[in-house]
């Protein structure tokens, strides 16, 4: 049943469908939950896939180039838009849109909010970005502007509440979330169909990595993986199987998977539901870049145990795993070996506060209540 009688228009500044990547997932997974509360419309871009299976509306409005990162660039376009389907309120992903968001909302004198994905200026400066700075100032310049920021990290929030001098009323908590409101059933025969088809034995572990691999603290994790974390396994005796997943991995890299025994490259993963349900324990040793590590949300809603590096697991609600998270100090390797080791003589067991939090329908609802002034209490 619809909780809000209001329209959105939602401003997606790329392409989302198919989604390929934990970002557009972020995005769809979001707006396909809001979408089925109230009137939801995507201003996106030209060459974005069908939506017929969503629940919002996609309005095909930007050109898939750099124009479209010209403010007020389509201005008047958008706001028929709003005006055609009588929004009431302005949404917009990543501040990079900000600038027409703030146009739309003086003109058409209704509220603006701004999905922050992680704090971009750090995300840059850690990365060794020059113009990190620019970014800084014109990150707080919008989120300062808006009408509400929403966060996926509690640290995120704290942060731009302490360096943005956001205000606390102004910076909300929403985290990247599942579309599993429990744990999935048993795995055990899916598990073995796999087996069957790959001639692994399925009474070992299963290990997996998967990200994408343009991006670079995911090859990085994938280089520690395979320098660091198996000789520990291999020294110590341990049996198991490594899966690496994720599309564009570097052919050297994938030279020296082919040539390190117990570890496989799949590529780009076609049923991920499969692939994850299959293994036992996710990897996740990334050390830089911003916000959410969301492969970890996932394999935590799949109740999978994670062995994470701390900035891997950085922005998670720790108290809300249960054991299901195991966290080591970064660069480690001794004790992340150690902990993955631990991981293959537990048995998985996700608290229902996990979904509490993090279920996509509990974030939609979250962030309309915060639209129609009826703020429930916070995630928790």
């Amino acid at each position: 049943m619809p909780i809000s009688n209001s329209s959105i228009l939602s401003i997606i500044p790329y392409r989302v469908l198919p989604a390929t990547t934990g970002g557009h997932l972020s995005i769809v997974d979001l707006h396909n939950y809001i979408g089925r509360h109230c009137q939801d419309h995507l201003a996106g871009t030209t060459d974005n896939g069908d939506e017929g299976r969503y629940a919002f509306k996609l309005h095909r409005v930007f050109p898939p180039s750099v124009r479209r990162y010209i403010p007020l660039y389509n201005y008047t376009k958008l706001k028929g838009l709003a005006k055609a389907y009588d929004v009431k309120h302005i949404y917009c992903d990543h501040p990079y849109m900000a600038i027409t968001a703030i146009a739309l909302s003086r003109a058409l004198h209704i509220p603006w909010y701004m999905r922050s994905h992680n704090i971009e200026s750090e995300r840059f400066r850690t990365l060794g970005k020059w113009w990190w700075p620019i970014m800084h100032r014109f990150e707080r310049y919008t989120m300062r502007k808006s009408n509400g920021v929403f966060f996926i990290t509690p640290e995120d929030k704290a942060w731009a509440e302490q360096h943005y001098k956001l205000p606390a009323g102004k910076a909300h908590f929403i985290p990247y979330g599942t579309n599993l409101s429990a744990p999935p059933a048993d795995s055990t025969a899916i598990k073995q169909a796999q087996a069957n088809a790959t001639g692994i034995p399925a009474d070992i572990p299963w290990l997996y990595f998967l990200g994408t691999f343009n991006y670079q603290p995911n090859i990085d994790a994938v280089v520690y993986l395979l320098d660091e974390l198996i000789p520990r396994l291999d020294k110590a005796g341990k049996k198991y199987h490594l899966f690496i997943a994720g599309k564009g991995l570097d052919e050297k890299i994938v030279s020296k998977i082919k040539e390190t025994p117990n570890v496989s490259y799949t590529g780009f993963v076609d049923d991920l539901d499969i692939f994850i349900r299959s293994c036992d324990i996710m990897v996740n040793p990334v050390m830089t870049g911003g916000g959410i590590k969301t492969k970890a949300v996932e394999a935590l809603g799949y109740n999978k145990i994670v062995v994470s590096s701390a900035a891997g697991a950085a922005g998670l609600m720790k108290e809300v795993c249960g054991s299901n998270l195991l966290v080591t100090a970064d660069y480690d390797w001794d004790a992340f070996a150690e902990k993955v080791i631990t991981a293959t003589q537990q048995k998985p067991a996700i608290p229902q506060r996990f979904y509490d939090t993090y279920y996509w329908d509990n974030a939609a609802r979250k962030i309309l209540s915060i639209m129609n002034g009826k703020l429930t209490a916070p995630l928790r």
